[in-house]
């Protein structure tokens, strides 16, 4: 029981490589949950960082479809140091955050009628 109650307090962290290239991500959250067939989904508190480089991430949620091609950030997303085809976004805040992992591109959105801010070098 006792350590029940010790591995729901504590946070998970996973290691995981999105793209064929072997782009890796460490991934920290209250809960993950991955399949046989390569997916993911991180719950509560998640923070991604690409071991590469200084991206950073924040959302409630995470889910990640190998078959898709997608990396989704849901609820309350907050993006630091996001690089894509030539665009260098320092910081970026809104609703929902897809990146597809094959080629690299990204759509930000935003529910509720909230906008999405985004400060971008080109």
């Amino acid at each position: 029981m006792k350590s029940v109650l010790l591995a729901s307090v504590l946070f998970l962290l996973a290691e995981f490589s999105f793209a064929e290239e072997l782009t890796n991500y460490t991934i920290t959250s209250d809960s993950q949950i991955n399949t046989l067939e390569g997916d993911l989904e991180a719950m509560g508190n998640v923070v991604i960082k690409r071991n590469s480089d200084n991206f950073e991430a924040n959302s409630d949620k995470l889910t990640f479809d190998k078959d898709g091609k997608f990396l989704k950030l849901t609820g309350n997303v907050s993006v630091k140091n996001l690089e894509s085809d030539g665009i260098s976004i320092e910081e970026t805040f809104g609703d929902e955050l897809t990146i597809f992992t094959d080629t690299g591109l990204f759509e930000f959105k935003s529910q509720n009628k909230n906008r999405v801010t985004t400060k971008i070098k080109f």
